[in-house]
């Protein structure tokens, strides 16, 4: 039994992975698809900036994420320090999704069918 609940737990946390990195996927894939004057319509005015008159932590990310997707680092830099460790890590954390995913079809494929099979939904 342990072991049954072990392996939904672990099909359920690869699943929240996996969702979540397909969100990160399209944040990165943004500044190549969208023109960014398009996508500040859809990007709402930081309220801590307008409360505080001061920059948040993320203030001047998306215009930074456009810079280093053209490649300019230095000017993602100057917009925000913080946005090459970001971009970079949602660039790893794609690369692993992508390695974990072809790895564990077999495991997340096997375990549907089992949770469904305890769950008498496929008998």
């Amino acid at each position: 039994m342990w072991q049954s609940r072990r392996s939904e737990l672990t099909l359920v946390g690869l699943f929240v992975w996996y969702i979540l990195s397909v969100g990160v996927f399209i944040i990165l894939l943004l500044p190549f698809i969208m023109p960014q004057h398009q996508l500040a319509q859809f990007i709402p005015e930081c309220s801590w900036q307008s409360q505080f008159h001061k920059p948040c932590a993320f203030c001047g990310m998306s215009t930074a994420f456009y810079a280093i997707s053209r490649g300019d680092f230095a000017e993602a830099h100057r917009l925000n320090p913080l946005s090459l460790y970001i971009y970079f890590t949602f660039l790893l954390n794609t690369l692993c999704a992508v390695i974990a995913l072809k790895r564990n079809t077999r495991f997340v494929k096997n375990n549907i069918v089992a949770v469904l099979r305890s769950d008498n939904i496929l008998s």
